[in-house]
């Protein structure tokens, strides 16, 4: 599978997938650890997406991909750590 077909792959993903994404995570209804599997999975496109952000900036042929690559790490970076702010994180005190 070339890289733009992966890249087309990737953004398809995303742009099915954020707004359900950002519901569920503000949704306070939804366990923290479903949130956790969520953040998890972002984590681990946001590494998919770095991986292919460098193979495209090793070949020198396509600017427009190239730029279409570094917006689509940059949405899902973002996503992410919106997903990770929306994780509330219990303190425990000793007593």
């Amino acid at each position: 599978m070339t890289a733009s077909h992966r890249l087309a792959s990737l953004q398809s993903i995303y742009e099915s997938k954020a707004s359900e994404i950002i519901r569920m995570a503000e949704d306070s209804n939804i366990p923290n650890r479903q949130k956790q599997v969520i953040y998890g999975c972002l984590n681990n496109m946001c590494r998919i997406s770095a991986i292919l952000y460098g193979e495209i900036s090793s070949e020198p042929a396509d600017y427009d991909l190239l730029e279409q690559a570094a917006k689509l790490d940059d949405e899902l970076v973002q996503l992410r750590s919106y997903v990770g702010s929306q994780i509330s994180h219990r303190v425990h005190t000793a007593a």
